[in-house]
């Protein structure tokens, strides 16, 4: 009743706030972070050691095993999961909910530092990062171009699309996938070496000493300061070619002698290809906190604006092709349409169902005001508590609308009734609204109540739908709000009529409302009459509900048609990488069988894993485990497809 007196008291003061916060929600729902699904809190903090070469036994106990046992030292960790492969080892510990992710990353890491001398010496340090959903790819650069060597391809998107990428707000950029690293290889020969009484690790150690990076100090002549630059570095192959390895016999004795220098690309782990061609792409990342849909369209501006100009200034060769792939702010961008259309649906259903029940233009736009409005002062709550836009609070929103406009229209409905029998604008906004008031609180409060048990769940399911309760908690509470101020003010000054029409009107209200009753006494005639038969199918009906309910399949996320599906590969253990690329292409003309060519957008295969410096952070956006493994992503094209991607793979399962 402090509402409702407040807003007759202060009409214009309310039609104020509420202009005010639809201008303060349209400013801000651009500022919400959007993602595809809520954020998890449960702190994950993922730690990744590479030690080229080890066998995955000796990895595994050596390292992993090792790892884990030191790392149970950790405050509050729930479990630990853990993947070995060749050469490097990915371990995840999981902590209990609530949790501060600064200090469980804290903890991982002092207790890698102090655990490192138990390791298998020359492992390099850990790359240890915290794991959340912004740790997963928005969209894919994929680099490719006629006459582009693989060592090209990676030198593009490692040096000149990274560098620039990674400047853009809200981007982060790891080390590319597929491509082959440029590197100087030295080739040498063992006849020769053991005929000269020598071993690789001699070689090893004159290159070590002929190409040199070191601080000299500096040196004090008179009055000038000079830097000493003892730095030595091998530009080119003949350079390497004449280092000199030892003396025999008074002969100094060259790597040209028992070998030679190509200028050629490290061992390949890992390779890409989009469209059936070997490419090379890089993962774009979001930042947490940022806006999914806005750091997409600050990529697709950079890729833009960014390539002609590097093209232009010789940075990348002319044939060059930037072409961005897996796009993963399409489904949020589909989301939000598909929420605008419910809204528009309900908007005009809205007005249809007033419009139709009170014969009234003015009662309709008192009630469909109420829509954006509750959903502007709900997302005003969604921004001020830190949390962000995604599938499940838009179902949210979705879920309320129905019940946003319910107090309004028995506000309004209520309000119209006093009019009809003669009260002006502010004594029937008064009477009307204060009538229905607590019948009016009192179904608000039962419809909330019913998010209630979110609060007692636990674990995933809790981050997944506390959003979604608390979207359509505030939405609707918002719409009680509403009703109770702004619908008032806004009948008050504007619904108003002459006291002469009233009387008649009011008569065809009376008629109206007897056609209603009198159909409404028929109907409970009806049932009184076959109470039993309707009991007893009624009985019937929640008895066959009872035994099918077993029979329906459950899955944590409904079965989508999102147009993109991905197909993981598993060959025998040590498989080269060449034989699972060759297993690849015939997948991929397999799917180019079964789905028409002007459906298909891109295939994207990602065979083996990256190695070495630098692959912390690409191992832990790849489900693959080595050279036996791969996977493929499909993305279809949306316009004029008449198939699912659902259907397409129950085709390609039955073939493969």
């Amino acid at each position: 009743m402090f509402l409702l007196r407040f807003a007759l008291k202060n009409p214009y003061a309310v039609w104020a706030a509420a202009i005010g916060l639809c201008l303060l929600g349209l400013s801000v729902v651009p500022r919400i972070p959007a993602d595809i699904l809520p954020d998890f809190r449960t702190p994950v903090v993922v730690s990744y050691f590479s030690y080229p070469g080890l066998p995955t036994g000796e990895m595994e106990k050596s390292v992993t095993s090792r790892v884990e046992r030191a790392l149970t030292l950790a405050g509050r960790m729930e479990h630990q999961e853990s993947r070995t492969m060749p050469g490097a080892s990915l371990i995840k510990i999981f902590f209990q909910p609530g949790t501060n992710p600064s200090s469980a990353m804290n903890d991982i890491v002092n207790l890698e530092a102090s655990d490192m001398f138990h390791l298998p010496p020359g492992i390099e340090y850990p790359f240890t990062l915290r794991s959340e959903p912004a740790n997963l790819p928005v969209v894919l650069a994929a680099i490719h171009g006629e006459g582009l060597s693989e060592t090209e391809l990676y030198k593009i998107g490692y040096y000149a699309v990274r560098n620039k990428m990674g400047g853009l707000q809200g981007v982060q950029i790891p080390h590319p996938f597929g491509g082959k690293f440029r590197q100087m290889m030295v080739y040498v020969d063992p006849v020769k070496l053991q005929s000269l009484h020598l071993s690789a690790a001699d070689v090893v150690h004159a290159l070590k000493q002929a190409n040199l990076v070191m601080a000299g100090g500096n040196i004090k002549m008179g009055s000038t300061d000079y830097l000493v630059h003892p730095i030595n570095t091998l530009p080119g192959t003949e350079d390497i070619d004449n280092v000199p390895i030892t003396t025999r016999d008074g002969r100094t004795i060259f790597i040209k002698d028992v070998g030679y220098t190509k200028d050629d690309a490290a061992l390949q782990y890992n390779i890409v290809r989009v469209n059936g061609e070997r490419s090379v792409y890089c993962p774009l990342l979001r930042e947490p906190g940022e806006n999914t849909i806005a750091v997409v369209d600050r990529i697709y501006e950079g890729i833009g604006r960014e390539i002609p100009k590097m093209k232009e200034r010789g940075d990348i060769p002319a044939a060059t092709k930037v072409e961005l792939v897996n796009d993963q702010s399409g489904y949020i961008r589909s989301a939000i349409r598909n929420v605008q259309y419910e809204l528009g649906i309900g908007a005009i259903l809205v007005v249809l169902v007033v419009g139709l029940t009170l014969r009234r233009f003015k009662p309709s736009l008192a009630v469909l005001m109420v829509i954006p409005l509750s959903i502007l002062i709900g997302m005003l709550g969604f921004y001020f508590s830190g949390n962000n836009i995604n599938v499940m609070t838009l179902g949210g929103i979705a879920l309320a609308i129905g019940a946003v406009v319910n107090a309004s229209i028995v506000v309004v409905e209520n309000i119209v009734r006093h009019l009809d029998m003669g009260k002006n604008g502010t004594d029937a906004a008064r009477d009307g609204a204060s009538e229905v008031a607590p019948a009016v609180l009192a179904g608000t409060v039962t419809t909330l109540a019913v998010f209630i048990p979110i609060i007692f769940l636990t674990g995933m399911i809790r981050y997944l739908f506390e959003p979604m309760a608390l979207a359509a908690v505030l939405t609707i509470g918002a719409s009680y709000v509403v009703a109770m101020t702004v619908v008032p003010a806004f009948c008050s000054r504007l619904m108003t009529k002459d006291r002469k029409d009233s009387s008649q009107d009011h008569q065809d209200k009376s008629k109206d409302q007897t056609k209603n009753d009198g159909l409404i006494n028929r109907l409970l005639q009806f049932s009184m009459r076959f109470r039993i038969p309707l009991i007893a199918a009624v009985v019937v009906l929640v008895g066959c509900s009872y035994l099918l309910y077993d029979r329906i399949g459950t899955e944590l996320f409904p079965a989508v048609d999102a147009g993109t599906f991905e197909l993981r590969v598993k060959t025998t253990p040590g498989t080269r990488l060449e034989e699972t690329e060759k297993l690849v292409e015939r997948i991929e003309q397999t799917i180019e069988e079964v789905i028409p060519e002007n459906e298909i957008r891109n295939i994207i295969s990602n065979i083996g894993l990256p190695v070495g410096k630098g692959a912390g952070f690409s191992t832990v956006l790849s489900s693959n485990t080595g050279p036996d493994s791969a996977f493929l992503i499909t993305n279809l094209n949306q316009a004029g497809r008449t198939t699912s991607s659902l259907e397409y793979v129950e085709k390609l399962r039955k073939v493969l």
